[in-house]
């Protein structure tokens, strides 16, 4: 775990949404402006709740609607060169098949998406490495139905 030393400014509030379809794999999203593919999500807008902002993000970048049920981690993430982060995960369940079906990507922000195996290699190779650990802990949470804090990066 890579040590950052907090920016002067305020965290970027965040929100992203874990969806999985009928057999457990997780819908992840490739950005077009950044190297790793990630969850659909983004920035909470001033006036919003982290859930409130969750479900616009999906809207926004998915063309469907998403309930966020439980939320699954709250994290604190310093990435390093940049800035600090705190952020919610939901739980957006499993998708139905007309769910899956429209969706529509945001052409300017999303490239492609997919549903990732949990299991394996293949959320290793596709997750940034600096928030791979807190998938998995997103994953472990809703597998106990439990939540979880995390800090990424902060030095104690």
């Amino acid at each position: 775990m890579t040590t950052s030393t907090p920016t002067t400014t305020a965290p970027t509030l965040s929100a992203g949404v874990m969806c999985f379809n009928a057999a457990g794999d997780l819908l992840i999203v490739n950005p077009t402006y950044k190297e790793y593919w990630n969850l659909p999500g983004g920035r909470v807008e001033p006036g919003e709740t982290f859930r409130q902002a969750a479900a616009r993000e999906v809207r926004e970048e998915l063309g469907i609607d998403v309930e966020p049920a439980a939320a699954l981690v709250v994290a604190c993430v310093a990435i390093p060169g940049k800035d600090m982060r705190n952020m919610v995960i939901f739980d957006g369940g499993v998708l139905s098949e007309e769910q899956q079906a429209s969706i529509t990507l945001q052409a300017e922000e999303l490239g492609e998406h997919r549903f990732a195996p949990v299991d394996g290699t293949a959320l290793a190779e596709l997750a940034p490495p600096h928030l791979l650990g807190l998938l998995r802990t997103a994953l472990e949470a809703r597998e106990k139905g439990t939540l979880a804090y995390v800090e990424i990066g902060a030095q104690p």
